[in-house]
């Protein structure tokens, strides 16, 4: 049975009828695919009826225009879809596919953030990796295409009826820059499915405690954009290599650009291993055969990534970005980057700690689906649709 608001209220153990929308292909392969199917999957087993949508396949737009138009043509997409769907209790999308359609087809529009969209559009902006001459060239025009892009993404926020941030970083970013919207902001944590959780909780009990006596192994993933802070990486890599000539480096996930940005001496005498990508399930024997994970990132949503490092038992050297204010409360193995020279591994105890218990109690989609359910539909303050 369908529950409806009643005067302010969602009565939260009926069956909610919840649109979980998302700009990604509905694959585990992709971040905020996986996100998006852990979250409608815990939803499902609190008794509610969820339809996942995504507009994938896209056709292959114009490379200039790309963004813009993606932006346009999946919010076509998903208006068209309302148009064949019976009313939801929620509706839960990125900010920037919130149309006046979405918000006339639900009881509640939430903006849950997968990523800092306007942060990600300003790095790219000003942090190109483009030639110089290049990026001057094309700042005009960049600048505009950037300037609707964030447009397109405040305007989905004030149509939201809540504004759900991923982390305790973009909250406080959120608090600061739109003060207006406080009222309507939560936040919400990131975490892996129980099948990868399993997987990973092997690998970290087969890690021997000891320290590695033939260099370190360390370990980035990530694409090879700038907000990533792959100068940054690069520049560690050089210098460890100059003072630490027995580590080596994989480089995993990057597709096929950042072999040029590399130096070449280093990839061909094994110093650097490039993985330009890798099927999901290879991803346990990357990162078991590692020793530290290394995070550079200047502007990230949350990284998964690190969730996955340090549940395999990995030390991981972290720039504070992300998920990392987040996950140092539950993990000793989560430190600043870069790394000192001399490096002490540190081990999780083989056996389940009180803090690993709490991470796992907090960090489980179970959790973070039953919590979004009481404090954002349950509350009469946050059911009150004039509170935008």
């Amino acid at each position: 049975m369908e529950s409806k608001l009643v005067g302010d209220q969602v009565d939260s153990k009926k069956s909610l009828r919840i649109l979980i929308a998302t700009h990604s292909p509905l694959s585990k392969e992709f971040g905020a695919g996986q996100t998006a199917i852990n979250l409608a999957d815990a939803f499902r087993t609190l008794g509610h009826d969820v339809t996942l949508w995504s507009p994938h396949p896209m056709p292959n737009l114009p490379r200039r225009w790309q963004g813009l138009q993606s932006f346009e043509l999946m919010r076509s997409k998903l208006d068209e879809f309302l148009n064949n769907q019976n009313y939801f209790n929620v509706i839960d999308c990125p900010s920037f596919l919130i149309t006046k359609k979405v918000t006339q087809s639900t009881n509640l529009v939430i903006a849950r953030s997968v990523q800092p969209d306007i942060l990600y559009t300003m790095s790219n902006l000003f942090n190109s990796n483009n030639n110089l001459l290049k990026r001057v060239v094309l700042f005009p025009f960049n600048f505009f295409l950037g300037i609707l892009t964030i447009f397109s993404i405040i305007k989905g926020w004030r149509r939201a009826n809540y504004i759900l941030c991923l982390g305790s970083i973009e909250k406080a970013w959120m608090h600061k820059w739109f003060p207006w919207w406080r009222s309507k902001l939560f936040v919400y944590v990131n975490a892996l499915s129980k099948d990868d959780q399993l997987e990973l909780t092997k690998i970290r009990l087969n890690r021997i405690e000891e320290q590695c006596k033939e260099g370190i192994r360390f370990l980035w993933i990530g694409r090879w954009v700038s907000h990533k802070g792959v100068k940054r990486l690069l520049k560690f890599i050089v210098q460890r290599v100059g003072s630490n000539p027995q580590d080596t480096f994989t480089i995993a996930g990057c597709g096929m650009g950042a072999e040029k940005n590399l130096p070449s001496e280093m990839i061909e005498s094994g110093k650097i291993n490039i993985v330009p990508s890798f099927k999901r399930h290879e991803l346990y024997e990357l990162l078991a055969n590692h020793d530290v994970g290394l995070f550079t990132s200047r502007v990230e949503g949350w990284g998964l990534v690190l969730n996955e490092m340090l549940e395999s038992g990995m030390t991981v050297f972290a720039t504070p970005a992300g998920g990392v204010i987040d996950l140092q409360i539950f993990f000793e193995t989560l430190v600043v980057f870069p790394p000192p020279h001399k490096i002490t591994l540190t081990f999780l105890a083989f056996e389940p700690n009180k803090s690993i218990e709490q991470y796992y109690a907090t960090s489980s989609w179970d959790k973070i689906a039953d919590t979004y359910i009481k404090k954002m539909l349950t509350d009469s303050i946050f059911a009150n649709k004039n509170h935008k």
